[in-house]
């Protein structure tokens, strides 16, 4: 595959156990090599099970809606602008706490590991 470009209008997320997700760009769509970008909607009020990705470094980038990202070291704010950086191999999770409003995030993957979490 190569060059590739995509638009958010033409994203369609797929829903998943805390609220919705798709990859924009990835090995399963474009042949990446080294990165995974995805568009993710946190549910009102929802998180995801503490996890990590042992070999993928992740970078969480708020583009609207109010929450928090959690690790042994602590918790971080995030809000609309927010980058969040966690190291590959750390336990993670993150937290929509509005009970109203979705948490939009653009997720960074690098290097690109299973397209799950």
């Amino acid at each position: 595959m190569g060059h590739a470009s995509a638009q958010e209008k033409d994203i369609v997320l797929g829903s998943c156990a805390w609220g919705s997700t798709a990859t924009v760009f990835g090995p399963e769509n474009v042949g990446t090599r080294f990165a995974r970008v995805k568009i993710t909607e946190y549910a009102p009020g929802t998180t995801h099970s503490l996890h990590q990705h042992p070999n993928e470094e992740e970078i969480i980038y708020v583009l609207d809606g109010k929450g928090v990202s959690k690790t042994a070291t602590g918790e971080l704010p995030m809000g609309p602008g927010t980058f969040v950086y966690i190291p590959a191999g750390t336990d993670h999770t993150t937290i929509n706490l509005d009970p109203d409003k979705p948490l939009r995030t653009i997720i960074i993957k690098a290097p690109p590991g299973p397209a799950g979490l």
